[in-house]
């Protein structure tokens, strides 16, 4: 079931805790580390993510076929938050259904937190931790590289919706 982003989602990690994170004081990197949070956070938020689930909160359409009923209609990418609308096709054969999932914020400013799991923030962090202190596609380092065992897939593994 393809879905289409109608609101996407404010990101779910902030410049202050990345850098944070990557204990880098200064501003030059701003720009370049803000890029690497959201490259992190759509390798793995809906609809195209690895998670199978949306993360930050948005809204997404998906066309259901028109013979279910609303209570049997299984929608893609938790969590549900809400239904927004179903408008039926032209045709009959299905309905546009609008729906806005994912998990919240909670604070204001710079105390701003999601309140969704620990495990997936925390992963999110770790891949900008290793794209911000690995530039190249390729390591020229003597030594095999390795994940580390309780690494991002560790991390995240928990959390995939593996069907719908």
């Amino acid at each position: 079931m393809r879905a289409t982003v109608i609101d996407p989602p404010e990101p779910i990690v902030t410049l202050v805790q990345a850098k944070k994170h990557l204990r880098v004081e200064h501003g030059d990197d701003n720009e370049y580390i803000a890029d690497l949070v959201a490259v992190a956070t759509s390798w793995l938020d809906a609809p195209d993510g690895w998670l199978g689930r949306a993360l930050g909160l948005q809204t997404l359409e998906v066309a259901v076929p028109a013979c279910l009923w609303p209570g049997d209609r299984r929608l893609p990418f938790p969590p549900l938050v809400e239904t927004v609308s179903e408008v039926p096709a032209s045709d009959g054969l299905t309905v546009a259904v609008r729906f806005r999932a994912g998990y919240g914020f909670s604070g204001d400013g710079d105390e701003r937190r999601w309140i969704g799991p620990a495990a997936i923030r925390h992963a999110i962090l770790l891949m900008v931790g290793h794209l911000y202190g690995n530039r190249d596609a390729v390591t020229t380092s003597a030594a095999k590289p390795e994940q580390l065992p309780l690494g991002v897939d560790a991390l995240l593994l928990p959390f995939r919706v593996w069907s719908v």
